[in-house]
């Protein structure tokens, strides 16, 4: 068998300020070193639980997080950015589950830590089918398409209702607590990797059991979208492959959750490239 993991930072616990999350950051080295230990656990418990093979996504920034030296045997890593269908470039239907590790709460949720979906930059909020889209939803539909099931998601608790509410056979792992925007609260590293290993052993029993399946949801996907930047909203208008509806707001329909996930990574792209353009004005 062949499992993914995608492993973002923002949820695992340890990390509570942006200054852990960048590189050149005061503190980015705790960051790095904490998601290296909890990659390094899970492809461990995945792989005594009888996977052949752990393909591990470095889904953070610059995607160049984890310690490649740290991963054992088993342990296939994928790094770099960008790159296509960014936290879950190369997930196909070899693959038998998906792990969201280290997820965080969808961009306007009330307390959750360093909220956002895709890019803070760029994204106010991301809508798809009137429900507001957080990176697990993005992925785990873009997983469904593929006929791959997620089987466990952990990360800010926040995130709870949505993973309860979308694919509730999956086993959701609470890492941390959301506090504020720039708070947060966890219990010691070996009892948040405890829980994990726990919950990884649950997951793999359920896969088996035949209880996991993929994602399916109504198509196609209205999808609509609140850029933070007006400049880059006129600029998306230009290229006109979404209907503006206001200032900020634009709106796509697609019947392809592939297509769906490499639209917004475009305009990700877009927003970097105006924030880029903004600093770079003297």
């Amino acid at each position: 068998m062949k499992v993914y993991v995608s492993i973002d930072i923002e949820g695992l616990p340890g990390i509570a300020s942006i200054t852990m999350a960048s590189p050149g950051r005061t503190q980015y080295s705790r960051g790095a070193k904490i998601m290296t230990a909890i990659a390094k656990e899970i492809g461990s418990s995945l792989l005594e639980k009888g996977f052949k093979r752990v393909v591990i996504a470095d889904s953070h920034g610059l995607m160049t997080n984890i310690e490649y030296l740290d991963m054992p045997r088993g342990v296939t890593i994928i790094q770099g950015y960008p790159r296509p269908y960014s936290m879950v470039v190369g997930l196909d239907s070899s693959f038998n589950a998906l792990l969201l590790v280290g997820y965080h709460a969808g961009a306007g949720t009330i307390h959750g830590f360093l909220d956002h979906t895709m890019s803070g930059r760029t994204f106010h909020e991301i809508l798809v089918n009137g429900v507001r889209a957080s990176e697990y939803l993005l992925n785990t539909l873009y997983a469904g398409e593929k006929g791959v099931p997620v089987v466990l998601v952990a990360g800010d608790s926040h995130l709870r209702s949505d993973v309860e509410k979308h694919t509730p056979w999956a086993v959701f792992i609470e890492l941390k607590r959301g506090i504020t925007r720039y708070a947060a609260e966890y219990d010691s590293f070996e009892e948040v990797v405890e829980r994990l290993k726990e919950g990884v052993s649950q997951a793999v029993d359920k896969l088996k059991a035949g209880e996991a399946k993929p994602l399916r949801v109504q198509k196609p996907y209205k999808v609509l979208v609140r850029v933070r930047d007006t400049l880059l909203a006129d600029v998306l208008e230009l290229i006109g492959i979404l209907d503006r509806k206001d200032a900020y707001t634009f709106e796509f329909e697609t019947s392809s959750a592939e297509k769906l996930l490499a639209t917004i990574e475009e305009i990700a792209y877009i927003g970097y490239g105006i924030e880029s353009l903004k600093t770079s004005i003297r």
